[in-house]
């Protein structure tokens, strides 16, 4: 693994921080603390990356559990890192980041809220608003600032610190869903700010409440998959148009049926769970554990944005994911600019494995880490062990070595326990059919007998 040495006890100790393994890989942490947490780069992964440039830095042994996917770059050494390190663990969606705090430097209590310092401005009119609500798994949400109304790109926790700053900057206008599984909370931001249009995908659309989805059949604007870029109405764009758009909206699905993504004024692309930036491997990718539509349609929605580029249509220099970190893009955010960064995307993408992976079973996976007391849990580990490697099982065989902490024997032991277990249960369920069998013939017999 990319690990340095551990770092010791800091002369001015200013708390201590610690990933467990029930990360989830969701990465938002990491935009709370950029200087403190970094990505875990397990050997193995090598081979998917092929030979794109490692321009991230390295994460210290010991500061995280086998099979974590972000790990600790330094420990706090002044009440900045300390602030920054309580947002990022108040952001993490399945708490695992832990901070011992110092008693010595910041008493319990002498800090106030985690989230005091958001939202804060990343450029312009544009802001991280902080609060991630934990209903979408903690994805960061932004607010564009404008005149007559904003733009809310997905949802934070409604607290009344946000609505008041949401206020205070302008109101909102229109609230923009980029799939989804960013959408909770949407109605009580819409009762809010009452006059604001929702716009989501027409293909993410739930008419009933689904697990970790919120019922959007009442969603003012349903977008449907178009080539072309859209706006926020969905009336169409000529590609010549985008490059001097305000807002544009461009269909991407892959991720989920429906997601979208946001182009604002040329500079900032808004991408919800389709593109983020790893600094890992120096640029951008998806996430190929998290897609549960089709990675091979996912591909096909980046190859339309770098023909966009190519034709020098399509700009930016910043991308904002919901999951993952942000990044303002190296060179000048120009359509050629924007076109390199894309296709550099593409060709990580292309060695990737096709397929997706079913929602459902990246919950229970992401369940059986986060809750190890829990019934699935403990089902989850009879089956595949303990340890590291232990609940790689329960995801699809594709989706297996996007895993920090992969064992393919393992998960060869584990389908080996649930075969035999199986075949024992299908012998008992034979033998109790043929028991019942004999005694309804002997039960006959007696009765013609009489």
């Amino acid at each position: 693994m990319d690990n340095a040495q551990s770092d010791g006890i800091d002369e001015e100790d200013w708390g201590r921080l610690h990933v467990t393994r029930a990360c989830c890989g969701a990465g938002v942490c990491r935009n709370f603390a950029p200087e403190l947490l970094g990505e875990v780069a397990p050997a193995h992964w090598g081979a998917m990356d092929g030979d794109v440039r490692r321009s991230g830095p390295a994460v210290l042994a010991g500061t995280y559990e086998e099979g974590a996917f972000t790990g600790i770059l330094r420990q706090p050494r002044s009440r900045a890192d300390l602030e920054a390190a309580r947002s990022a663990v108040a952001a993490c969606p399945v708490n695992a980041l832990r901070l011992r705090s110092s008693p010595s430097r910041a008493r319990p209590g002498t800090l106030g809220a985690p989230f005091l310092a958001w939202p804060r401005r990343i450029e312009d009119d544009v802001w991280a608003l902080g609060h991630p609500a934990r209903e979408s798994a903690g994805a960061t949400a932004y607010f564009i600032e404008r005149p007559g109304g904003g733009v809310l790109v997905d949802l934070p926790s409604p607290t009344d610190a946000i609505v008041r700053f949401l206020e205070e900057h302008g109101g909102v206008r229109w609230i923009f869903l980029t799939h989804r599984d960013h959408a909770a909370h949407h109605a009580e931001f819409a009762a809010r700010f009452p006059g604001c249009r929702r716009v989501l995908g027409a293909a993410d659309v739930c008419s009933r409440g689904a697990g970790r989805w919120a019922i959007t059949s009442d969603v003012e604007i349903q977008l449907g998959d178009r080539a072309e870029p859209m706006t926020l109405e969905g009336a169409p764009l000529a590609d010549a148009e985008l490059a001097g758009a305000e807002l544009a909206v461009l269909s991407q699905p892959g991720h989920t049926a429906g997601s979208m993504c946001l182009l604002y004024r040329g500079r900032f692309l808004f991408s919800g769970d389709h593109l983020a930036y790893s600094r890992r491997i120096g640029q951008i990718m998806a996430f190929r554990l998290q897609c549960w539509n089709d990675w091979e349609r996912q591909i096909r929605s980046v190859r339309r944005l770098s023909a966009l580029a190519g034709a020098g249509h399509l700009r930016f220099a910043w991308l904002l994911p919901g999951h993952g970190e942000w990044h303002r893009l190296e060179g000048d955010g120009s359509a050629p600019a924007t076109a390199a960064e894309l296709e550099r995307a593409l060709a990580w993408m292309e060695r990737q494995a096709p397929g997706h992976v079913p929602f459902f079973r990246f919950i229970r996976w992401v369940q059986s880490r986060s809750r190890p007391d829990s019934r699935l849990a403990r089902v989850v580990h009879a089956i595949g062990g303990d340890g590291p490697g232990s609940e790689a099982w329960v995801l699809p065989r594709a989706a297996r070595p996007y895993l920090p902490d992969y064992r393919p024997e393992k998960v060869a032991a584990a389908w080996l326990r649930l075969s035999l277990v199986a075949a024992t249960a299908l012998g008992a369920a034979a033998a109790a059919v043929r028991l019942a069998a004999r005694a309804a013939a002997g039960a006959a017999a007696a009765k013609r007998g009489a």
